[in-house]
C-alpha cells in the first residue's frame, strides 16, 4: 500500500495498530521535519519494516514498474488564486481539486481519499468516474474552516467558487468526505451522485433566505 502525505505518521501508526495491519505501507511526505518525525515514531512503535516514510514527492517517488494496488490520501485542497502560493504543501491548485485528480490519475486499483466540499468536489467525483472508478462507500464530517482557509485571499476564492456552484459551505463550516474508489467493480452501485447531492444541499442551506 501507498500513502500520500504521511505528515508526522501518527494517523497511520494509529490505524496500523488499531486494525493490526500486517501488510507493508510506503508513505511519502514533502516536509523534511515531518518525515523525520514519522520515521522516529515508526522506530519507537516497532513498525520498522512494515511502515516506511520517504521524504519526497509522491508522484516522482512512485516506481513505474511497481504494483499500484491501494493508496491512502488526505491531499491538500485549499483553493489558491495565486500561481505560487505561500504554503504550496497546503494548496490544491486554483480550485483545490488539482492534487486529488492527479492521485486518481495515478493508476491505483483502489483509492481511499478525503475530498473537501469547498474544493470543487463534483469535478473530482466526475474525474474519478472518467478514470474508471466506482465510489463504493463514503462518509462525511462537518468541520469548521481552519486558519489557512479563513485567510482573506483563500476565503475570497472559496466564496467566489460557492457563488459559481463549485464549492459548498455554510458560513465557516464545510464538509470533509472520506471515500473509497474501486476500479475492480462494474460501475453499478456507484455512489458519486448521492455524495454530490449531500454536498450541494449542505451549501444550499447556507443560501436559504431567513424568514
Amino acid at each position: 500500500m501507498h500513502e500520500f502525505g504521511a505528515g508526522s505518521g501518527r494517523a497511520m501508526v494509529s490505524a496500523i495498530q488499531r486494525i493490526d495491519f500486517q501488510g507493508r505501507m510506503r508513505g511519502f511526505e514533502l516536509d523534511e521535519i515531518s518525515a523525520a518525525s514519522a520515521r522516529e515514531l515508526i522506530h519507537q512503535t516497532g513498525l520498522t519494516g512494515r511502515y516506511e516514510v520517504c521524504h519526497g514527492d509522491f508522484f516522482t517517488g512512485l516506481h513505474p514498474a511497481e504494483k499500484r494496488r491501494c493508496v491512502v490520501a488526505n491531499p491538500p485542497y485549499l483553493p489558491h488564486p495565486e500561481e505560487r502560493p505561500a504554503f504550496p504543501h497546503l494548496s490544491g491548485g486554483h480550485t483545490g481539486a488539482g492534487i486529488s485528480k492527479r492521485i486518481l490519475s495515478a493508476g491505483f486499483d483502489t483509492v481511499l481519499m478525503m475530498i473537501s466540499s469547498y474544493a470543487d468536489p463534483c469535478s473530482v467525483l466526475a474525474h474519478a468516474r472518467a478514470c474508471g472508478y466506482t465510489l463504493t462507500s463514503w462518509m462525511v464530517l462537518p468541520l469548521r474552516m481552519g486558519a489557512f482557509s479563513r485567510r482573506p485571499h483563500v476565503r475570497s476564492r472559496i466564496d467566489a467558487m460557492a457563488r459559481a456552484g463549485t464549492a459548498f459551505v455554510a458560513g465557516e463550516r464545510y464538509l470533509l468526505a472520506g471515500g473509497v474508489w474501486d476500479r475492480a467493480g462494474s460501475g453499478s452501485g456507484d455512489q458519486s451522485a448521492m455524495l454530490s447531492r449531500v454536498m450541494a444541499r449542505f451549501g444550499a442551506a447556507d443560501r436559504q433566505p431567513v424568514s
